[in-house]
């Protein structure tokens, strides 16, 4: 099974009882991946377990409260442990590595890459343009390949899942990455 979480000391969803507050770690596998980082169930969101009934629950992200069936709460790995700015980006501990994440403005043509995840989506603009790049096919752990960087840096060109994308400067930089060696 694929993991998307740097260990497996985590707790499952499924396995809280309410109510608590909780920060997504990653998921125990990549199966519906897509459906629950559109639900803004992403890793590093902070989320407030409300109530169970019969194993389902409900929980508050932000504002919005949703119903998460005891079946994907079971894949959905959690901490009662506020994750810092390098987990919630990198899924790795911060005292591991002192330097900025890597995005893909950093990423050099011909270099493939993979999506580790999104630079700080706190303004309404930046939550948007987040669920654009999902909708897109730029989901967490997604590959790459950096295909064409126009002559003064902006666009960049990849292709990812088949198709080619074309994003601006300041659009790659919101985009973190890990570079993937071949």
């Amino acid at each position: 099974m694929d993991s998307l979480v740097p260990d497996d000391t985590h707790s499952t969803l499924a396995d809280i009882q309410p109510p608590q507050q909780l920060w997504i770690v990653g998921y125990r596998s990549t199966a519906k991946i897509n459906h629950l980082i559109g639900m803004g169930l992403a890793p590093g969101t902070a989320i407030e377990v409300l109530q169970m009934v019969a194993g389902n629950l409900v929980v508050r992200i932000g504002e919005t409260r949703i119903g998460i069936s005891q079946q994907i709460a079971e894949q959905i790995l959690v901490t009662d442990q506020p994750l810092n700015t390098a987990e919630k980006v990198m899924g790795e501990p911060s005292n591991m590595e002192q330097t900025a994440p890597l995005t893909l403005k950093d990423l050099q043509l011909h270099q493939t890459g993979k999506v580790m995840g999104f630079a700080d989506t706190e303004t309404p603009d930046l939550r948007a343009y987040k669920k654009k790049l999902l909708a897109m096919g730029l989901t967490p752990g997604t590959e790459f390949i950096v295909t064409h960087i126009a002559p003064l840096g902006d666009p960049v060109e990849i292709k990812v899942r088949g198709f080619r994308l074309s994003l601006r400067q300041a659009e790659a930089t919101f985009l973190i990455v890990q570079e993937v060696q071949e």
